[in-house]
This record gives structure tokens, sequence and C-alpha cells, in this order.
């Protein structure tokens, strides 16, 4: 767990999570768009990727359960 999840975690609070965040498009599509020939070995859709999407604030690759401070709620 990060450190941001730890103390979320420790002062009672819902964990700020990638999945929850608009800085994560949770598009595999796009995904794909990003990461060219990720189709090669598999797919966005693969489990190798699983639920994991690019952070567009970072520019990387985040699990769901992942969490920073640079959080804004989606939508």
């Amino acid at each position: 767990m990060s450190r941001l999840a730890n103390e979320v975690a420790d002062a009672g609070a819902t964990p700020a999570r990638c999945a929850d965040c608009r800085h994560r498009p949770d598009d595999r599509r796009g995904l794909e768009r990003r990461l060219p020939g990720l189709s090669v070995f598999g797919s966005a859709d693969a489990a190798a990727v699983g639920d994991s999407r690019w952070c567009l604030r970072h520019d990387r690759l985040v699990s769901p359960d992942d969490s920073c401070a640079a959080f804004s709620p989606a939508g």
C-alpha cells in the first residue's frame, strides 16, 4: 500500500484510489493507443493488464488501488 493510502487508512477515511480519479480514464482502447504494440502481447483486455489504465497526470500505467497526492475525483 502506498504511503498516501496508509495515511488515509489511518485517518479512517475512504482511500483516494486511482480507480476513482479523473486522471485515469477507464478506457481500454485508450490504453492500447497510449502503448502502441500492446496488442502484440494479447491486448489491453488480457489478464496481464487487467484493470490497469494509463494515468494522464503521471504518464504511466496504474492499478485501480494505486493512489497519489494528485488525486482528483472523477466526474
